[in-house]
């Protein structure tokens, strides 16, 4: 059956008022260019003079304060900064027997004491000790070999106490080569 005359009319008409996608996409972009050139003309119409007269006022102060500042003086800063540069560089280096003796304390056994010590360069360290028993002196030079801190241990001297005034039964000699870092770096405990 045939559509009729009248809705052949209609459907062949294109309403007038009905916008197509087209004109949105339009307006949309336009729109964005708007607001792109407004930032942009702001920028360089607005911001960048404000900047250049801030940089301006920063380099006059400078200049200001660099005039203000004899030549004297800026040698005597320069001398001292440098001496200052010396001396962080030698304490880094510098060897700090104080934090061989805390290390020294937490690693000895409870029936162990030293009569005598000496520290020489390359941290070489002698010992002499006492202990009560034979055993004290065994599981002191045990500490000592397992400590990460040592590279060498050497034992001498070990034998019982002759003279009659002395702290323990047992008398060692001890040389331990020292792990540098125990020296240099700063422990936290």
């Amino acid at each position: 059956m045939p559509l009729p005359e009248q809705v052949i009319n209609q459907l062949s008409r294109e309403p007038a008022d009905t916008p197509g996608w087209s004109f949105g996409l339009i307006f949309f972009s336009g729109a964005l260019l708007v607001i792109v050139l407004a930032i942009y003309f702001g920028m360089t119409l607005a911001y960048e003079p404000y900047l250049n007269t801030k940089i301006a006022a920063e380099n006059s102060n400078l200049a200001n304060l660099s005039q203000s500042i004899s030549a004297q003086d800026e040698a005597n800063v320069l001398t001292f900064y440098s001496q200052i540069a010396n001396l962080q560089g030698i304490l880094a280096k510098h060897t700090l027997v104080s934090q061989f003796l805390a290390w020294l304390e937490q690693n000895t056994e409870a029936n162990v004491s030293y009569s005598s010590f000496s520290f020489s360069s390359g941290g070489e360290i002698t010992l002499s000790g006492n202990a009560l028993t034979e055993a004290d002196v065994n599981q002191q030079i045990a500490i000592f070999q397992s400590s990460p801190d040592i590279e060498n241990v050497v034992v001498s001297n070990v034998g019982s106490a002759t003279s009659p005034g002395s702290a323990g039964a047992f008398q060692f000699s001890v040389t331990l080569l020292m792990n540098p870092s125990v020296f240099t770096e700063q422990t936290t405990q």
